[in-house]
């Protein structure tokens, strides 16, 4: 972080393209899960998800001049009326603590804002310290535990994010939009660009 709590990142963070999930990214998709999730989803969970009943969003980050294998993460939620949960959020651990994460995330939380949502929730790992600081960032507050939720019985932090629909949740989504404060902090610096 930097002085004024701005998450530091280099360029990476700019030449990432947010898309919908396709069914023709599932192998990158599952792929990356393998590598980075103990016990991840498998293919025909993410094939499930893909069916659109209007109540699911998943996103990828792609790198925008990459040719193959250039997805580097994806996310997704589901809608329960006016609340969203944010199912999986997962980035190929060469690409992380570069913005991606955080990218996704604001992303599908303006997501939830467009579809109504006036809160979201999420699990997190109880030993995935940097998660949780993302997360924290994006206004979740714990409010609970679930014991054992994860392989190898690791706890789940229940964490929720309240009145994400209102204007000043828009304006910390704004204000954590890492391409946004890149963007800030490269025009500050002319050097930086």
């Amino acid at each position: 972080m930097t002085a004024g709590g701005v998450i530091a990142m280099d360029r990476l963070v700019t030449r990432v393209a947010v898309l919908p999930l396709a069914a023709t990214d599932l192998d990158e998709v599952t792929d990356i899960e393998a590598r980075t999730v103990t016990t991840g989803w498998s293919r025909p969970i993410f094939e499930r998800e893909l069916v659109d009943d209007g109540s699911r969003c998943y996103l990828v980050a792609r790198l925008a001049e990459a040719a193959a294998h250039d997805v580097v993460g994806y996310g997704g939620m589901q809608m329960q009326s006016e609340q969203a949960h944010i199912t999986t959020l997962t980035i190929d651990g060469r690409f992380r603590r570069r913005g991606v994460a955080t990218r996704l995330l604001v992303d599908l939380l303006r997501e939830a804002r467009a579809r109504g949502a006036e809160s979201a929730t999420l699990e997190v790992r109880i030993d995935n310290v940097p998660a949780q600081r993302l997360y924290a960032g994006l206004g979740f507050r714990p409010v609970g535990m679930r014991s054992k939720y994860y392989h190898e019985a690791i706890d789940a932090m229940i964490m929720w994010a309240h009145d994400i629909g209102g204007a000043d949740y828009g304006r910390l989504l704004r204000q954590r939009d890492p391409v946004a404060v890149w963007r800030t902090t490269a025009d500050d610096d002319p050097g930086k660009a």
